[in-house]
């Protein structure tokens, strides 16, 4: 089915009323030692069929406000949330809210329509049929306005297209509960009315949308129904947008007439630290009636339990297996790794030129004794380029990635067992395609033996040292930041080339750093290389001199120190390297989640 195929735009209607009500909550963080508190025990209640506008000063809490009501955030928050009068356990409630951030993160390679059906086929039960998944995406794409650039990758689309389609990938379950931070961030004053007026439909139709807005027009602010005023933490107003003014007024503050609404209370909410008098008694008024509200909750069914504590039967985490999600993931990793041209197409040429230009400078020199140290130097020179090649190329890209893979979590699309499955496996075959093609072009090109099993032994460390160079870039992409981990790579690698006996040999080293030979991958790259070139009594080597002293391929191992080498032994050693990163990454990905938290 193409989108030409949707006449008439179905979103499915809630029929369940819910309402999400909070009471007491407290959100604090620490940083240094320093402890902040951002919310302070506040209440409140959204009802659905309403588009509720949180709205306050800057850092009066309305982010904060968000991520603890979405569930993104759980370290530091105290108190009960409720749905519907009861408490639900965290992976059930996950199910009913849908968090929308004020800058999403999305995987930039791929068009809307992929985007959108990849997330319905991760969120959707597998007895959903594809057809029926199709009509869904078409459906959200109208509903949303996207039919022009349906077709047009992320990395190409406009302020407000992201906007929308970020909103469209939460509507893509039917969620109950819909968050939006500022949603109207960074957009014209058109964009942003018709941002809000999608988010006005989506309550329409029967769910409860809470929306947190900084400065809206008097045009956006009529579009909302309700109104909740943070002041620095604290509820300073709950309530209808009709009743904002008649509520201010009582408590002493009177609006000018044709004077916005909302700039009117952001202008109070922000002398709440200034003048906290004149204040105190419209927050604590407002305190008091949202208690109230909140008591009227038949206090037998949240009675001793806590917010989103786990209760017994909690329903499965995930709509699809750990196992389709995998072969999702996958797919659409490698959509997005084909097309991106830092990633693939360079990375690829730039493998076969490199083979290209060291093949030509080092041509023939592989069965020639009198350039057995020039031949060296070659594959030394081919081991530094596929560790660096392969390191630095995800170490740029994968921390964008990572912000995706937050995200997603969070929003219950997948567990990281599976994506992390899904990217070693979708970017192993492009790293040994790239490694292969430089390998073939080098070795024949520098005349090496042509000896099946040296091509292959040869090959087989190429392999293992660029999957050990890619899951160290991987890895260390994943801990560190995108402006700081280009430098850890070089800074941590560079000292273990050291100790690879190529630049200074294992007996000239001191006692102290010997042991470190053992702990450094270019060691076993290195010596399994020479072995697969000069070991395992390879023939003598030609001579253009009258002597060569090189021509026995058992003095030049003499010379690296390596004559009872082992091949086996350095496989075993990349594999152990590769094992550990392995290991690494996952708890590395576990790491981000909980310091996400």
């Amino acid at each position: 089915m193409s989108l030409d195929d949707t006449v008439e735009v179905e979103i499915p209607l809630v029929k369940t009323i819910t309402s999400l009500c909070f009471r007491n909550l407290d959100y604090t963080v620490s940083h240094r030692g320093n402890r902040k508190q951002l919310l302070k025990n506040i209440s409140g209640t959204f009802r659905s069929g309403r588009l509720t506008a949180v709205i306050g000063p800057s850092g009066g809490g309305k982010s904060s406000l968000m991520n603890a009501l979405s569930g993104f955030k759980t370290h530091g928050v105290k108190g009960r949330i409720l749905v519907n009068n009861e408490s639900v356990d965290p992976q059930k409630y996950r199910q009913l809210v849908a968090y929308t951030a004020q800058d999403v993160p999305l995987l930039p390679n791929i068009t809307i329509q992929e985007t959108l059906h990849y997330v319905a086929d991760l969120k959707l039960p597998s007895v959903v049929t594809r057809i029926h998944k199709m009509k869904i995406v078409n459906d959200i794409v109208a509903l949303l306005g996207l039919e022009k650039c349906i077709h047009t990758q992320v990395a190409y689309l406009s302020g407000g297209e992201r906007k929308r389609l970020s909103i469209g990938l939460e509507m893509v379950s039917n969620p109950k509960i819909m968050f939006f931070d500022e949603p109207t961030s960074g957009l014209d004053s058109v964009s942003s009315y018709q941002v809000v007026s999608h988010l006005k439909e989506l309550a329409k139709q029967g769910r409860c949308v809470v929306s947190a807005i900084h400065q809206p027009s008097s045009e956006l602010l009529e579009l909302f129904d309700d109104i909740y005023v943070l002041a620095d933490g604290r509820c300073m107003y709950q309530g209808t947008l009709v009743d904002l003014i008649p509520s201010l007024a009582e408590a002493g503050f009177l609006c000018p007439r044709y004077y916005n609404p909302a700039d009117f209370a952001l202008k109070i909410a922000s002398t709440v630290e200034s003048d906290p008098d004149k204040t105190s008694q419209l927050v604590k008024r407002m305190e008091s009636v949202a208690n109230e509200q909140v008591n009227a909750i038949h206090d037998e069914q949240c009675n001793g339990r806590d917010m989103l504590k786990p209760a017994n039967g909690a329903s499965p985490q995930y709509p699809i297996s750990r196992f389709r999600q995998f072969l999702i993931l996958t797919r659409r990793t490698s959509l997005a790794t084909v097309r991106n041209l830092k990633l693939t197409r360079l990375r690829l040429i730039g493998h076969i030129m490199f083979g290209l230009i060291v093949g030509s400078v080092f041509y023939d020199v592989g069965d020639n004794g009198a350039k057995v140290l020039s031949n060296v130097g070659c594959l030394m020179m081919m081991l530094m380029f596929m560790v660096f090649s392969n390191a630095m190329t995800v170490v740029l890209t994968f921390p964008l990635e990572m912000s995706v893979f937050i995200r997603e979590h969070k929003s219950n699309c997948y567990s990281t067992t599976a994506y992390f499955f899904s990217k070693i496996v979708s970017d192993f075959p492009l790293m040994l395609t790239s490694v292969t093609c430089c390998q073939i072009i080098t070795y024949y090109l520098t005349g090496q033996p042509n000896e099946t099993d040296r091509v292959v032994m040869f090959w087989g460390i190429c392999g293992l040292i660029g999957w050990t160079a890619q899951m160290y870039g991987l890895f260390a992409g994943s801990i560190f930041p995108i402006d700081i981990s280009p430098f850890v790579v070089p800074a941590t690698v560079v000292p273990m080339i050291l100790f690879s006996g190529f630049f200074i040999r294992y007996s000239e080293l001191l006692d102290v750093y010997k042991p470190l030979t053992y702990v450094s991958p270019f060691r076993y790259g290195f010596e399994g290389l020479a072995l697969s070139c000069y070991g395992f009594n390879r023939t003598d080597l030609g001579c253009e001199d009258m002597f060569c002293y090189y021509r026995k391929s058992r003095k030049v191992l003499q010379l690296l120190e390596i004559e009872n080498g082992n091949y086996w032994l350095d496989v075993t050693g990349l594999g152990i390297w590769i094992l550990a990163l392995h290991v690494a990454l996952y708890v590395s990905l576990r790491c981000k989640l909980r310091w996400n938290k």
